[in-house]
């Protein structure tokens, strides 16, 4: 099976980000493949210098799970995330269609 996450929220915002990450460090131990990480809105400050911790637990997660970690383009001109770290890519809504169409469930956080 395989699985995408939409994350909404920032890092600073509560805990969507704690929650994220930890469902997807659960998935690593499940038959289950984390496929991609889409990151919308306030979610895209994971990318963010501001925020080295989380973007620090979502490349390990990355690089445990093989998946991507896809920033929104008009969520990251939004708020200014334009040079987001190598783990990273800016893509378009059509990203999350893609997970939509490739993946059995996706699970959002916000």
């Amino acid at each position: 099976m395989k699985i995408a996450l939409v994350v909404l929220g920032a890092p600073d915002s509560g805990l969507c980000h704690f929650r994220a990450q930890g469902f997807a460090k659960a998935l690593e131990t499940g038959s289950v493949a984390l496929q991609r990480v889409f990151f919308y809105g306030e979610g895209v400050l994971a990318a963010a210098s501001n925020n080295s911790e989380c973007m620090s637990a979502w490349s390990a997660i990355a690089a445990m799970q093989g998946c991507d970690l896809v920033l929104c383009s008009a969520s990251a001109e939004t708020h200014n995330v334009l040079s987001p770290p190598d783990a990273f890519t800016i893509m378009g809504l059509g990203a999350l269609m893609e997970a939509g169409h490739d993946c059995d469930r996706i699970v959002s956080f916000d």
